[in-house]
């Protein structure tokens, strides 16, 4: 939910402001806890845990020319890359402690039910990665610890953006959110290319002939799924295939950040009005695509609300339980931090 960038240096800069961060100078052998908070110390494997997630996140901000061969070689926002996984394993820690904290204070409570399904969730990924975890130090106590903060986390999360919540989050400002980011659409691919593979003018046009001969037929009443299925036969004839009866999906969700469609496919079905079959043509295909009208009351959107939700209100979360973060006084163990420092994990 949280973009990275710019706000590690925040909290850094953080890390430094008087009084809110504290190191323990304690014997080399007490490394059973990695920090504490009000009394309150956080295990060692959770402090392990939250800093192999640092390096998680690090790893996932790196670019594709990233230098893999030694990964402590690249930079992240103006830092070494090190320095940058120890200042968000900070950052992770204090948050943790702020997750802890923020929940009993909002005298939130966490049921059976819910608990049991953290405890399942943490089963099932202790499962795969037990191995990897327990030679770092992690117990499989500590990793469900772990999974049940960040079950913690959420129902604070729907505590203030949620239903009810504080800070409500209305169905209208979700369904905005979905129609300024996201299209539903039905679509039927034309590929542009004649039989032979090759795309000339005569096999463009041959394509477009198609495709808005459908989209007269649909104007005239014509379901595109029928088309689909038409069109699927037809192809199947030409390849010396069997015909089905089958449905064929025509449905499709698209970010118009993120689909991997060309800006004139985007664009278009951006433009378009709802319900009405345009055609597009677009790198290799010639589109027929109708954009449907999605409401509050739709499956789509019931569906997708919590992500939605997420999606609108996340970022904003993250820096307030940042912010939570930084006003806490936490007590670093000196030992414990030079001991799991990160490039003495066995998971590089």
């Amino acid at each position: 939910m949280m973009k990275q960038m710019s706000k590690t240096l925040k909290a850094g800069a953080a890390l430094l402001m008087a009084g809110s961060l504290v190191f323990a100078v304690t014997g080399c052998s007490d490394t059973t806890w990695g920090a504490e908070c009000d009394g309150v110390r956080m295990p060692a494997g959770v402090y392990i845990n939250n800093v192999i997630s640092a390096y998680s996140t690090a790893v996932g901000e790196l670019t594709e020319d990233a230098d893999t061969d030694n990964i402590w070689k690249n930079t992240l926002d103006g830092v070494d890359l090190h320095t940058w996984v120890q200042n968000k394993a900070l950052e992770n820690v204090r948050n943790y402690f702020a997750v802890e904290q923020k929940f009993d204070e909002m005298g939130l409570t966490m049921d059976e039910e819910t608990l049991s399904q953290a405890q399942s969730l943490a089963q099932y990924q202790w499962s795969y990665y037990q191995s990897s975890y327990e030679k770092n130090g992690v117990s499989e106590q500590s990793f469900t610890e772990t999974i049940v903060n960040s079950y913690k986390n959420s129902m604070i999360f729907n505590a203030i953006y949620g239903e009810g919540g504080t800070q409500e989050v209305s169905d209208q400002e979700l369904l905005d959110r979905f129609n300024e980011q996201y299209a539903s659409i039905d679509r039927i691919y034309i590929p542009l290319a004649g039989e032979d593979g090759n795309t000339t003018q005569e096999s463009i046009d041959a394509a477009r002939e198609k495709a808005e001969g459908y989209q007269q037929r649909m104007e005239n009443g014509e379901s595109i799924a029928d088309l689909a299925k038409e069109y699927a036969n037809e192809q199947a004839v030409a390849n010396g295939e069997e015909t089905s009866d089958d449905p064929v999906n025509t449905s499709s969700l698209i970010s118009y950040e993120t689909s991997g469609y060309s800006e004139t496919f985007t664009e278009a079905v951006r433009n378009a009005e709802k319900g009405k079959p345009i055609v597009i043509e677009d790198d290799a295909n010639m589109c027929l695509v109708v954009v449907n009208e999605v409401t509050t009351d739709s499956d789509l959107f019931l569906t997708n609300r919590s992500y939605l939700l997420s999606d609108l209100k996340g970022e904003e979360y993250e820096n307030t339980v940042t912010e939570w973060g930084n006003a806490l006084t936490v007590t670093f163990n000196d030992a414990a931090v030079k001991r799991y420092d990160i490039k003495k994990l066995d998971i590089v």
